[in-house]
This record gives C-alpha cells, structure tokens and sequence, in this order.
C-alpha cells in the first residue's frame, strides 16, 4: 500500500520540529543533572544571589529554572512523541520503528542523529 505524500512530508517537518526542540531541551536537561549530581548546585533566577545563579541543593530561594527544565522537557516530550506517532503512522513503519524514534528524546544527542536518518528515508519514499 503506497503512503501519502504530502501526509508523510508534513509529518517528517512536524517530526524534525520537535526533534531539534526536544534535543536541545534535552542536551540542557543534561547539563543540569550533571551540574545537580555532579557539582552539587542547581541553577536559581532571581534569588539574593543574583539573576541567576548557581545554589548549593535544596538551597533554592527563588525561581528554581532546573526543575523548570525538568517540566519543560517533560512536556516536549509528550509533544516529540506525539510527532513521532504521526510520522510513524503516515510512513506506515513496522512497530520496531516507533521505540526506536522515541528514544531520540531521551537519549542525548540521539534525536539529531535519528532526524537527519529520517529526513533521507522520507525523502527517498516520497519521490
């Protein structure tokens, strides 16, 4: 059964959208946990330390922008998932493909890799 073509290229857009959202969302999620787990700070906006400010844990007096990026990137995600059923279903991929695509926004750097793969498959099927 052959895929419609302008279904599967507004996918493909949509899917490549939040692709790029969420991997940079993703790539920030990182750095905080790093910063959190690693240096032991979180990031705070608007304390008596300054605009914004690295804190010791749970020292957080003011906006706290690493769980800010918690959600947000929770959210995007939701929104990439989304992106990738659509692709998913108007390219009409085997199941295999779908937890393959989601992984690109959990796994850092992964989604700009899967994206630029899927814009040369999209592209070749639709020719």
């Amino acid at each position: 059964m052959a895929i419609d073509r302008n279904r599967a290229l507004r996918a493909e857009k949509n899917y490549r959208i939040a692709a790029y959202v969420t991997g940079g969302m993703l790539l920030l999620l990182t750095l905080e946990m790093i910063l959190k787990y690693g240096g032991g700070v979180e990031i705070e906006a608007g304390g008596p330390a300054g605009l914004i400010a690295l804190v010791p844990v749970d020292t957080v007096s003011a906006i706290n922008v690493s769980t800010g990026i918690l959600i947000v990137h929770g959210w995007l995600y939701v929104v990439y998932l989304l992106a990738c059923f659509q692709l998913w279903t108007a390219m009409r991929w085997p199941l295999f493909w779908f937890p393959l695509l989601a992984a690109g926004g959990v796994v850092p750097f992964l989604s700009f890799f899967t994206e630029s793969r899927v814009r040369r498959i999209v592209e070749e099927s639709t020719r």
